[in-house]
């Protein structure tokens, strides 16, 4: 499953917006709430062996009216009552498979059956419930309205976690599996979708179709799926298995631009997972108002619309990472499910790391080793400025709880450094034997160990403990010297964490050490830290031009480098691997020497874009007039966009500077050839704080639009950045009912950020008032994150409402956390940002100053 609020389009090439937010000011709290308890799997008293599903309705009618057919087996020795789950439908009615009426109990969502006949271990069963309901969960009815007149009729289902009993009955857990049928009664000129292969078409004289999918392989509950609406259906292919688009009509260009990969992928995880795509076809299907980013029904994916993209979103974006993420899940998470929440990253945790593979078998190892950079830094965002928790944890209140940034981006980077720890050859042979071990079954984070042991011999135990059963990271503060005498460096490394929280008191790894000489080959060498503080010594012929420490990045953990300026200018000049360079850029922000400016600027123009982007980082992170020189000089010269993007954002960090404000003005007006790095010049625009950005602003808001509305959400962030007041109008024009849903999310967020830096919430908080009682998740979770940006106490009065009873799990979590939150400040959010907007200052006076003190010793001044 892909989180919908992980798919920032905003970010270009780099799919997933994973912005810390204001939460650092706050600090990190726990994740459990209070009163908490710890969840286990539950009891299953039988053992549902096949579903049937017969459904009837019309999409423009907003309920739900069926039969579910169970087909079970005893796990009693003497089964007298059979129990499932239908959460708030209404039961008409049980029998058993003799037609014979059965007593039952609708006890809040548990339905209790009394059987006619006990049944004793391993004894068949059947039973029909009829059932009907308006469901607020697990199945959406898409349809026009006022505000949104164009909007198609679809009906969808979203079982991840436990929603699919608000749908149908069912036992609702991911213990659970079984063979299914869907059996599914529509007007004519609608398409249902759903799991496994049609086995047809029935054409009704009232002007329906009955449309007949069966899945023979056993699924949980929550993949069950089904998606109708007018679909125009594309074909991509049949190696290995039949593979479908379903898309809105009138986008088959598009669509066959967005999964024309699909082949490739399936081929290549099934090469490298060692067992074959598992079900009989691989459908994806495109909705509209979808709730996450991707849904990874067994056969059927369903997939948010943003996945179809224009030409101009196309030249530096693409959603290849969304795809293979769902893709994935049809091993791992679907063929593989885990036994319970707890457990999950085995389903999301392979699925994230599976976006990294793809990268290195579609596209480059810098693609990839980036890829993991990003997710490490969306990883430590959370960490730190969210919470701290094992990846592997009960304390949930609902299982939507526990898919987070430790759940996803933490779990897929511990796969990445189990596959370095066990070696090539090792990790893949670990990883067939997990996925034929346990194909079709449940499993837990042990069957994974148990299988790496069968494979390599490997005891594990200290890996998972360390990085699955306990939190945190390693910080490393590192650090070289060479000895000319005797022709030795000494590597230092030092883990600084501080105990407790969590984490294990030292982390067990091995690092790698790479010496790059004056002539000749680099030499590496892994050593392995076992202890809080480790020198080792690598003998070589003549002193190192560079050293890098975990020159591959591999390592989740913080990193610092005490190296001289000129050994950082040699590793981001040379052939080191990709974020060994990222890292040398960066230790280069603390000296803005002339020589350390020279040598980012002179990357930036034709490197890899994520090397780019992060020199453009480091040359802002000096906020010196030479910097900001070189970043400008730099930017005309940057054809990459997705680079160009990355100095444009560097260029933000300039605040006050009016020529940055100058030439920003001066390429909104012209306009780009991208629509990430157009929006990205609004943004930055509005951090900068030039005169008149408000009123370039505030135009390009009335003129400018593009693909989901990415442009108008860029300039929406940039009146939000200008910390003036007098925007709150126009952010608040984009709040209203009717305006797009991305665009509307994002301006309801940017409402905190400006009242954040206000003393008088009146005006806003009478607008988060009115969008939180609204139904759309997305709206009423960016109702309450702006709540707790903004530290209002009076939000509580809101928050308490509607969001705390809205039926998605995400909402009420975020409300309960805003909550926590404003009680613990005390109102205090908006003299922390006054405190931030000082500090910023203070911070470019003194790179100037700097910079003046430099140019005096230097005798230019």
């Amino acid at each position: 499953m892909g989180h919908a609020h992980e798919m920032g389009v905003g970010c270009g090439r780099s799919r997933h917006g994973h912005a810390a937010g204001s939460s650092f000011l706050a600090g990190r709290e726990p994740f459990a709430f209070p009163g908490t308890k710890r969840q286990y799997a539950p009891d299953r008293d039988a053992d549902i062996v096949h579903t049937r599903l017969e459904i009837a309705f019309d999409p423009e009618v907003v309920s739900i009216e069926g039969v579910a057919i169970h087909e079970f087996e005893a796990l009693a020795d003497d089964l007298t009552r059979l129990h499932i789950h239908a959460g708030e439908l209404s039961i008409d009615g049980v029998e058993d498979g003799e037609g014979t009426a059965l007593t039952f109990r609708h006890v809040g969502e548990d339905v209790f059956i009394d059987l006619a006949t006990p049944l004793v271990f391993g004894e068949p069963g059947t039973v029909k419930v009829r059932y009907r309901g308006t469901p607020r969960r697990g199945i959406y009815f898409i349809r026009p309205d006022h505000g949104y007149p164009q909007k198609p009729y679809q009906v969808w289902t979203q079982g991840q976690d436990e929603d699919s009993r608000y749908w149908f009955p069912c036992f609702d857990h991911p213990t659970e599996k079984f063979s299914s049928e869907m059996v599914v009664r529509v007007p004519a000129a609608y398409t249902a979708v759903s799991n496994g292969a049609l086995q047809g078409k029935t054409a009704h004289d009232d002007g329906t179709v009955t449309w007949h999918w069966s899945q023979e392989g056993e699924h949980s509950a929550y993949l069950v799926t089904l998606c109708v609406g007018e679909f125009e259906e594309i074909h991509l292919g049949d190696d290995p298995v039949p593979m479908q688009a379903y898309v809105p009509q009138g986008m088959r260009a598009i669509a066959e631009r967005a999964f024309g990969r699909t082949a490739a992928m399936v081929q290549t995880l099934s090469k490298r997972f060692g067992v074959d795509y598992p079900w009989e076809k691989y459908a994806q299907v495109v909705v509209e108002d979808f709730i996450f980013g991707g849904m990874e029904n067994t056969s059927a994916t369903t997939l948010i619309d943003i996945v179809l993209y224009d030409d101009r979103a196309a030249l530096d974006f693409d959603m290849d990472d969304l795809v293979a993420h769902e893709l994935a899940h049809q091993w791992w998470g679907d063929l593989l499910t885990c036994r319970e929440w707890p457990h999950a990253w085995l389903n999301e945790g392979f699925a994230t790391w599976t976006e990294i593979l793809w990268k290195e078998e579609g596209e480059s190892e810098d693609e990839a080793a980036y890829e993991r950079y990003t997710k490490a830094a969306a990883y430590r965002a959370e960490d730190g400025g969210e919470y701290r928790r094992p990846i592997v944890d009960r304390r949930f209140v609902e299982p939507i709880d526990l898919f987070d940034r430790h759940l996803y981006q933490k779990g897929g980077l511990v796969l990445h450094m189990l596959r370095r720890e066990l070696g090539e050859g090792p990790f893949w042979r670990a990883i067939t034997t997990y996925a034929e071990r346990n194909a079709g079954g449940s499993v837990v984070t042990e069957d994974l160990r148990v299988a790496i042991e069968a494979a390599t011999g490997r005891n594990l135990d200290w890996f998972l403990d360390q990085w699955v059963y306990h939190a945190g990271h390693p910080t490393l503060d590192t650090s070289w010297t060479w000895d000319e005498k005797t022709k030795r460096l000494h590597v230092n490394v030092k883990q600084t964490q501080a105990a407790g929280d969590e984490m294990v008191e030292l982390f067990r790894m091995g690092v790698d050490v790479r010496a790059a000489p004056k002539s000749g080959e680099p030499i590496t060498e892994r050593f392995q830290i076992t202890a809080r503080e480790h020198t080792f010594t690598l003998e070589l012929d003549e002193e190192p031009v560079s050293v890098e420490i975990d020159p591959g990045g591999d390592l989740l953990a913080v990193q610092t480098v005490k190296q001289p300026a000129a050994a950082s200018r040699a590793t981001l000049a040379g052939e080191a691997p990709l974020l060994a360079r990222v890292r040398a850029a960066h230790a280069l922000t603390d000296e803005p020497t002339a020589e350390n400016i020279a040598a980012l600027a002179t990357v930036i123009p034709g490197a890899f874009w994520g090397l780019a982007t992060e020199c453009a980082k480091a040359l802002a992170g000096m906020r010196t007039p030479a910097a900001r020189d070189a970043l400008l000089d730099v930017l005309p010269r940057t054809t990459d966009p997705t680079a160009r993007r990355g100095v444009v954002a560097a260029l933000g960090r300039f605040r006050g500077d009016e020529r940055v404000g100058d030439a920003l003005k001066a390429m909104l007006k012209k306009g780009d050839a991208s629509l990430f790095v157009e929006a990205a010049v609004a943004t930055a625009l509005g951090q900068v704080r030039p005169s008149g950005a408000r009123a370039a602003l505030e135009a390009a808001l009335e003129t400018k639009d593009g693909w989901a509305e990415v442009m108008r959400v860029g300039i929406v962030n940039g009146l939000a950045a200008l910390g003036d007041e007098a925007v709150v109008p126009a952010i608040t024009s984009c709040c209203a009912y009717g305006r797009p849903m991305r665009l509307r999310a994002a301006s309801i967020r940017a409402l905190g950020t400006v009242g954040a830096r206000m003393t008088q919430h009146d005006a806003i908080l009478e607008t988060l008032a009115d969008v939180a009682v609204e139904t759309d998740l997305r709206i009423v979770i960016s109702a309450a994150a702006a709540l707790r940006t903004i530290g209002e106490p009076a939000g509580n009065a809101i928050l308490d409402g509607a969001p705390a009873r809205h039926p998605d799990g995400r909402v009420r979590r975020e409300a309960k956390a805003a909550v926590l939150r404003l009680r613990k400040s005390g109102g205090t959010s908006t003299e922390s940002a006054k405190l931030a907007e000082e500090l910023e200052e203070l911070r470019t006076k003194h790179a100037a100053l700097a910079q003046r003190v430099e140019k005096l010793e230097g005798g230019r001044e």
